[in-house]
Parts: structure tokens; C-alpha cells; sequence
């Protein structure tokens, strides 16, 4: 079966076809920087982390627009863009519509920093292979049916009964956050507490709707009972959107439907059994799906484990210990998982939960019955929301008062597929059956589930000595690891400190930053660091000017005086410009970490002599004085910039030095034993064990 599995998901993997829109992207761009793509939009526009629509579009046809915007060729194309939008011309667009949309075709980026966003892996498990910035958007203003009709009926009710972000919240608890825009930060708070399956439609919501429908329905025949819970939860699949977790859910109610009419018993885990392979051969990249896995892992915890715990609770009431057990067991056999994927442990959440589960009850089913009387009657489904505000309310406020206690979230770092085996094996053996000559180790798995987890994250504290220049569209940022202490010079713009610098630092194991050092190197850089600053604290920060707004935000505040050197745990800090902050940074290795600036200015740099001399030189990519380079001597150069010429290349080449372009060699590591190392020269954390 496994065999079987592994030929089929490879011969149902995602490919582009010969006519895909995404083979014509280069072609398009060199005859003309301005496309125009027209298609049929797919799926509701919602908004990115810019404030931007963002939807996708079956593509019908490709035009080039040359300066004067006459067309240059057309051709008809087929596959799917992914294209993002000023916020304001997606105002009264759906799916469903025809787009004909002006701007700039591209193809997805992959990742280039550990634990980096992969935009390309995002958009090809959803078959996609392009991208598409548009700038102007044309449609016609009629609106077509569809299922988004419904959604925003539901909605539009509940925002106006509830106000924001409650409606939204309550909508997203009924419907889930892909079938709601929710805000931004609410969905954040929510994933960081652990309370991220609250607003996904998910098994639970789908066993509580069938649930209540068969309590409603008791006194009915069997038939009845399977004829109403059967479409309740066709509609319910059909208005969610077809999400991976609810179809599992679905198929498993559907199950526990046939075995009511057969009057047979079902067996929980072939039904997840059967569930998980019926939707794996419609879809096998489901199984790359994290919410797919969380929900499958989730359900067999659930199955497997409560039964144990309910009877080793047998002290207390039946409700309760079930109450107790339900998040335990699902905690516990998604942990690997959660680990693997986002690389923290959020320390209060079982508690949490423990403590939400009554008012997810309540809304969430509450928000299901609003949903349905909205359809017929919106002021009826509006009365009914307004019954939830108070429980909404204490369910936000729990989640942020969660958010600002210690071991809220605890960063532990980046775990190996291996572990993750390892993690999933000694679940496995603990709940075995099975009479074995190992059964005496059963005492201690728990002992080793933690030292699975624990020892490698301590080793990598005890030994770790690495530098890495990450890859940030253009921006200098540089990250000190020893030994547990950890430097970072800039954070980039908002975006850059979100998709970049935290997953980075996530991956890495890093809760806090020892030394933090900022250059007035971006326009935007102090909303970066706010956004860093709200999940990692710094203790020391050090800038070249005065920033009143940081001040409060970090432990010591200092400005950095040229040539006066400065020394921190393992690194010594110099400022040697005045004009320009160039850095020197000393740890194991010299560091010359310099800025855009222009070669007349690198010839004035140059007169400093041998205070420049450096083993590493770090630069934005652009022209490099000669003189300047002899005062520097470096053995390797990272160009950190978008652009890097040929014969700035070629110059170093001459000069035989080692070069890195973090634009297309991706992050740039140095380690004690292995010296230096592009992102894409190591094994990903993804690959297969056996790769």
C-alpha cells in the first residue's frame, strides 16, 4: 500500500501543463514589463498582511502592452494566477466574475531562509505556478450567484448585530477563517495560544452540528435522523468551503449516519481509516496539508487515548474527566506535529482550552443557529448573535490576557523528521495492546518522549557557534548564535521582521535577543522592530541615533559613538563612520557590515587603513572601490543587495575571494566546523529522511 501511495501521490503531484500561463511569464516580461491577464475569478478576495486583495483567476487569455499600452501579442493560456490588489479595486468583486486585470506577471519566489515562507510550495500544492501584481482591475458590476452570497448574508448579519472584530470572530467560529476575512491580529492571538482550531472549521464544529441535530431529532425514525443529519452536513461541507478538515469530519458523520440506518456499529478508526483514504486518492496533496494533518492526528488521538483517560479518571464525573481528557488527547498526538511545523510549544493551551471549552460550545454552536435563521430571516439571526457578544467577549479577552502571561508560547526551535518519528512511535507503543518482552519500558516513555524533545534542543544551546546573513528582498540583516546568546543587526520593514527575521529566530530556538543593533538603513524600520519586539524581547539595543519610540519598548537603550568600541557577550561592536553607519563587528570572525553609499564616499572610507581590515565583508551589491577592497582584505564577500554586476563579481573572483549573493544563494551561514554555506547547499528541513 505504501508503495502503491508513493507512485500514486508522484503521478497526482502538481505540474504544469504545456499551455499553463506560468510558461509564458519570462517570455511576456521580455517583450514588455506590462501584462494583462483575463480570466474568471475562483475563490472570494480577501486581504493579505498589506492590506491587499489577494484571489485567484482561471486564466483565458495573456496580452503584452508595450509604453504607449498597445498590445504586442496575445495568446490564449490556461492554469491559474494568484494575483494580489490595491484594496480598493477589489470593492464589489466575487467569484465567479470575469477580470481582466493590468500589471506585472511573475513566477513565486521559493524559500531562501530556514524556515522562510515557501510562496512557490504554497501555490503549487494549490496547482498554481504564477503570480500576478495588478495594479488595475476591470470587471463588470454585476454580481453573479454563488455560494458567496450566502456566506455574506451570514456574515453581514452577524457584523452588524456584534460590531468588529465579534462578528467576525463569531462568523469565523461557525464558518471558519477561510470562509470570513477575520482581522489580522485576532487570527494571530488565536494561533499563538493555541486556539487556532476555534476558528477553523473543523471536526469538532461538525460533531457538535451532527450532534445536536440527532439530540433534536430523537424521537424520529432512524432514516429521518440520517435523511437530516446527511444534508445538514452537506451544507455545512458546501458553505465552509470545501476544507480538508471538515470533509474528514463529513465523511466520518456520513459513516456514523450509514451505521444508525444498518444498525451496526462503527468502528471509529475504520472510519478514519476509510475517511482519510477516500479523500487522499480524490486529492493525495491533501497530505501536505498542515490542517489535514493536525485534524487526522487530532481524531485518532481522540479515539485512541480519551477511552483511557475517561477510565484512569474514574474518580470523577463522567462529563468532567471526558472534559479534561478531550484536549489532553489531542494536544498530546498533535505536539509533534505543531512542533515540526511552527516550532513552539504554547505552554498554557491545554489549560486554556480546558478553560474555553464551555464558551466554544456556546458560540460556536450559537454562531451555527444565527447562521441558519440569517438565511431565512436576518433580523431573527441578528437577535440570535447578540446573545454571543458576551460570551465572544470573555472568549477574546481570555485569549489575551493568555497572550501576556510567561509560557504563553515558548520558542524551542526547529525538530528533525526523525524526532518526529521518534515522537509518533513512542505514542504508538504507549497505547500498544500487545503483550511484549518491552512492555517493562512503558514506565519510561514518557521520560523519553521528553528527551527526544529536550536533549537536542539543549545540545544545540550547549554547542551551537553559527553567523548567518539572511535573505531579505534587499535589507541587511545579520544574526549572531553562541552558545545561547543571540545578536541581531536590523530587522528590516514589517514585512521583512514577519516573514523573515521571526521564522528565523523561531526556527532557531531563540526566545529572547541578548544585543540588538540598528542602522537607519529602511524608512519603515521601526515598525519592523515593534513587530519583532511583541513576541522576543531585547535586552540591549544599540543605534546610531536616538529613537525615543524603541526606548520603551527594550530593557537598555544605547547609542552607538564612532570609533568607540563597544563589548558585549562574545562581540565587540565598532561604529567607524559618521556620515555612513558602517559596522565592524568582531566575534570569531571580523565583520564589515557597510551600507548603499556612493564610491566617492568608499574612497573617504578607505583612508581609515588597517581599522577596515576585515575577514568578511558584508555589502549591498553595488560597485566596490579598489582602494577600498585592499583596505578591507577580505577572505569572503556576501552581497546582501537585489542586484549584483558582473564585473564587481569578476573583481572578486580576480582577487580570490569567496562570494555569496544572498539573492540567489539564499541565506549565507558560517559555522565553527563547517565554515561557510549557502541556504540551498544544505539539506532541507522538509526532505525525507531517507533523501
Amino acid at each position: 500500500v505504501f508503495l502503491l501511495a508513493t507512485l500514486y501521490i508522484t503521478l497526482q503531484s502538481p505540474m504544469a501543463e504545456s499551455h499553463d500561463i506560468s510558461r509564458f511569464v519570462e517570455r511576456a516580461d521580455v517583450i514588455a514589463p506590462t501584462q494583462v491577464i483575463t480570466g474568471t475569478v475562483i475563490d472570494e478576495p480577501s486581504l493579505n498582511r498589506d492590506l491587499k486583495g489577494r484571489f485567484k483567476v482561471a486564466v483565458r487569455q495573456l496580452q503584452a502592452l508595450d509604453a504607449r499600452s498597445q498590445v504586442t501579442f496575445q495568446i490564449p493560456v490556461r492554469g491559474k494566477v494568484y494575483v494580489t490588489a490595491p484594496l480598493l479595486q477589489i470593492t464589489g468583486l466575487h467569484a465567479g466574475q470575469l477580470v481582466k486585470a493590468k500589471g506585472q506577471l511573475y513566477l513565486p519566489t521559493p524559500a531562501l531562509n530556514p524556515n522562510g515562507f515557501d510562496f512557490q510550495a504554497y501555490l503549487t500544492q494549490r496547482n498554481t505556478f504564477a503570480g500576478f501584481a495588478a495594479e488595475e482591475l476591470r470587471f463588470h458590476p454585476d454580481e453573479p450567484w454563488g455560494l458567496w452570497r450566502i456566506r455574506q448574508r451570514v456574515v453581514r448579519t452577524q457584523l452588524r448585530a456584534l460590531g468588529s472584530p465579534i462578528g467576525q470572530l463569531v462568523s469565523a467560529m461557525a464558518l471558519g477563517r477561510k470562509a470570513v476575512d477575520l482581522p489580522i491580529d485576532i487570527r494571530d492571538l488565536f494561533s499563538r495560544v493555541g486556539l487556532a482550531h476555534t476558528i477553523a472549521a473543523s471536526g469538532f464544529h461538525v460533531s457538535l452540528l451532527l450532534g445536536t441535530v440527532l439530540a433534536l431529532l430523537r424521537a424520529r425514525t432512524d432514516q429521518t435522523k440520517a435523511i437530516a443529519g446527511g444534508l445538514v452536513l452537506i451544507g455545512y461541507v458546501t458553505l465552509t468551503g470545501l476544507q480538508a478538515s471538515v470533509i474528514r469530519a463529513a465523511l466520518m458523520g456520513g459513516a456514523t449516519l450509514i451505521g444508525l440506518v444498518t444498525h451496526r456499529k462503527v468502528i471509529p478508526s475504520g472510519s478514519l481509516l476509510m475517511a482519510v483514504t477516500l479523500m487522499l486518492l480524490f486529492n493525495p496533496n491533501w497530505i501536505w496539508d498542515i490542517g489535514f494533518q493536525l485534524s487526522v492526528m487530532a481524531t485518532w488521538g481522540l479515539i485512541v487515548t480519551v477511552p483511557a483517560m475517561v477510565q484512569r479518571l474514574d474518580y470523577l464525573p463522567v462529563t468532567l474527566a471526558t472534559w479534561i481528557a478531550v484536549p489532553l488527547a489531542a494536544t498530546l498526538w498533535t505536539l509533534p506535529l505543531t512542533l515540526y511545523h511552527f516550532n513552539v510549544i504554547a505552554g498554557l493551551s491545554v489549560l486554556l482550552n480546558l478553560i474555553a471549552t464551555p464558551l466554544v460550545t456556546v458560540i460556536s454552536l450559537g454562531g451555527i443557529g444565527s447562521s441558519a435563521f440569517a438565511l431565512v430571516w436576518p433580523s431573527l439571526g441578528a437577535l440570535a448573535a447578540q446573545l454571543l457578544y458576551f460570551p465572544a467577549q470573555a472568549l477574546l479577552g481570555l485569549a489575551r490576557m493568555s497572550s501576556t502571561l510567561p509560557g504563553s508560547a515558548v520558542v524551542i526551535g526547529q525538530i528533525t523528521l526523525w524526532q518526529v518519528i521518534g515522537l509518533y512511535v513512542v505514542l504508538m507503543m504507549g497505547i500498544s495492546k500487545i503483550r511484549t518482552r518491552i512492555d517493562f519500558l512503558k514506565p519510561f516513555l514518557p521520560i523519553v518522549f521528553v528527551a527526544l524533545i529536550g536533549l537536542p534542543i539543549g545540545w544545540r544551546l550547549l554547542t551551537q557557534s553559527q553567523i548567518t546573513v539572511l535573505a531579505a528582498q534587499g535589507e541587511l540583516v545579520w544574526v549572531m548564535q553562541d552558545r545561547g546568546h543571540t545578536s541581531l543587526v536590523n530587522n528590516g520593514d514589517e514585512t521583512t521582521a514577519f516573514y523573515t527575521v521571526a521564522p528565523f529566530l523561531k526556527q532557531a530556538g531563540v526566545n529572547h535577543i541578548e544585543t540588538a543593533i540598528a542602522l537607519p538603513t529602511h524608512a519603515d524600520a521601526l515598525a519592523g522592530w515593534q513587530t519583532l519586539l511583541r513576541e522576543t524581547p531585547i535586552t540591549h539595543f544599540y543605534s546610531v541615533e536616538d529613537s525615543s519610540e524603541l526606548a520603551d519598548w527594550v530593557t537598555t537603550f544605547h547609542t552607538l559613538v564612532p570609533s568607540q568600541r563597544t563589548s558585549q557577550p562574545n562581540l565587540t561592536i565598532q561604529r567607524l563612520a559618521i556620515e555612513n553607519p558602517v559596522l565592524r563587528l568582531t566575534a570569531q570572525q571580523s565583520w564589515l557590515l557597510l551600507p548603499p553609499f556612493e564610491p566617492q564616499m568608499q574612497a573617504q572610507l578607505a583612508l581609515s587603513g588597517s581599522s577596515l581590515e576585515s575577514e568578511v565583508l558584508v555589502w549591498p551589491g553595488g560597485e566596490i572601490d579598489p582602494t577600498l577592497l585592499k583596505a578591507i582584505s577580505p577572505q569572503v564577500a556576501i552581497c546582501y543587495g537585489r542586484e549584483m554586476p558582473e564585473s564587481v563579481e569578476r573583481q572578486l573572483q580576480r582577487a580570490g575571494i569567496q562570494i555569496y549573493w544572498t539573492h540567489r544563494d539564499g541565506a549565507v551561514t558560517w559555522q565553527h566546523h563547517k565554515g561557510f554555506y549557502s541556504y540551498f547547499e544544505m539539506k532541507h528541513r522538509n526532505a525525507l529522511p531517507w533523501g
